[in-house]
């Protein structure tokens, strides 16, 4: 059998963290949703993707040990790749729901079990001969497999299953505490961690910090997982005077400015470097934050740059539940407190006010002191005060092309296309 993760066709709710990504490789917690099925089942299963005709090329370079929209005769598993699956739930799927079976949370499929002999009817929907590829309900009825309707409410084994669904960006903030946590128990049994009292450094509950190898946590630091673990990866460096609250993960090659104060749930992605206030964040990887300023209930994407002092604000005056623009449309998200949702190589000039809710766009640059809209477009040239102007896709990326080059990183020809393709769709 093969474990094939699909995206179905609500990838636009995801905007903006799905325009440069496939649904499954938005971070929930450490790991993206495909690095969570890859963790429980890739060791007895192959795993293939399947993303939008305008993501092929490109992920195809990104991942050259998954097949992208290619299928072969076999059995196979399906799974969505917006839905997040503890591993309980996956070895579920792989090793007892039924095959030729179909669930579905109302309308929506979570998982499809298919024999190889119905699969070749889905040869030409997942190789991309059909513009739009994205899977629906309607695109399994053809098969006549067995529907099994999960609902939580009913007392039946299925319905004991433990899922979330990324209905939109902000559901990896409203779930953060929950994917962390268990994220950081699969990394405790899975990596090699060592633990040392460092000179003038303060461990609250020791036996919860971890921290692997080359990681250099300097005098003065206190890391607290009286509430929760932390776990520091390899090369990382921690500043002095910075307090570190569980749960916590900082990634490869972080380094943790002097001063920092960063409160759990976070999630802070490889060769970022953070300073100031962050609590309840996912920072993807490659963020830039050196400075001073708040962040909280945000996810932060590729290669964003935060200007010093800048600040989101994560909660109302009056403290009703938050609504935010996306593509134009109003939604009251049910939350109380949501900060930023920032799409990839967007930058912050200091002393920027974001707004409580606020939907940024990828390549946007905003600036100016104030508060801006709570919708900013992407490609678009934010400056207090000023006229909102389309960012020139050429310079747009240029300035990639000088960032990404900085991290020894290189923008490929198959990224660039996809970045110019989205510009050239824009309004």
């Amino acid at each position: 059998m093969r474990v094939l993760i699909f995206e179905d066709d609500s990838f636009s709710n995801l905007y903006p963290l799905s325009l440069l990504r496939g649904v499954f490789d938005i971070k929930c917690g450490v790991f993206s949703l495909k690095e969570k099925i890859e963790n429980a089942l890739k060791e007895k299963y192959k795993v293939l993707l399947h993303c939008r005709k305008q993501l092929r090329n490109y992920l195809a370079e990104v991942y050259t040990e998954n097949k992208i929209n290619q299928l072969s005769e076999d059995d196979y598993l399906f799974l969505n790749g917006r839905i997040v699956f503890p591993e309980k739930t996956l070895k579920y799927f792989a090793n007892k729901f039924p095959k030729d079976s179909l669930m579905l949370e109302k309308d929506l499929v979570i998982a499809a079990k298919i024999s190889k002999e119905k699969i070749g009817s889905f040869k030409e929907k997942i190789e991309g001969a059909i513009n739009d590829s994205t899977f629906s309900e309607q695109d399994f009825q053809p098969l006549n497999l067995n529907v099994i309707n999960h609902n939580s409410e009913n007392k039946h084994p299925q319905n004991d299953l433990r899922f979330y669904i990324i209905k939109y960006p902000w559901d990896t903030i409203r779930y953060l505490d929950d994917f962390l946590r268990d994220d950081l128990k699969y990394l405790l049994r899975k990596k090699k961690t060592r633990k040392k009292t460092y000179r003038a450094s303060k461990l609250i509950n020791s036996k919860n910090v971890h921290i692997a190898k080359k990681v250099k946590v300097h005098p003065d630091v206190v890391l607290d997982a009286k509430d929760g673990g932390i776990f520091i990866d390899e090369n990382a460096i921690i500043e002095p005077f910075s307090f570190i609250k569980g749960p916590v993960y900082i990634g490869k090659n972080c380094v943790i400015k002097s001063g920092t104060k960063m409160y759990g749930p976070c999630s802070i992605g490889k060769y970022s470097k953070v300073s100031g206030e962050i609590t309840n964040s996912i920072f993807h990887s490659y963020v830039n934050k050196q400075h001073d300023g708040f962040f909280g209930h945000s996810y932060v994407s590729e290669f964003v740059n935060i200007g010093a002092d800048t600040v989101t604000s994560n909660l109302k005056n009056n403290y009703s539940k938050i609504k935010v623009f996306i593509n134009s449309r109003i939604i009251d998200t049910g939350m109380q407190f949501l900060g930023s949702i920032v799409g990839d190589h967007s930058k912050f000039g200091i002393n920027t006010m974001i707004n409580t809710g606020t939907i940024s766009g990828i390549f946007s640059n905003i600036a100016g002191g104030g508060f801006f809209h709570k919708e900013i477009k992407s490609f678009s040239w934010n400056i207090l005060g000023r006229e909102t102007t389309k960012y020139n896709i050429d310079l747009a990326i240029g300035t990639a092309k000088v960032v990404m080059q900085r991290r020894n990183l290189d923008l490929s020809e198959a990224f660039e296309k996809l970045i110019r393709n989205i510009y050239n769709k824009l309004d």
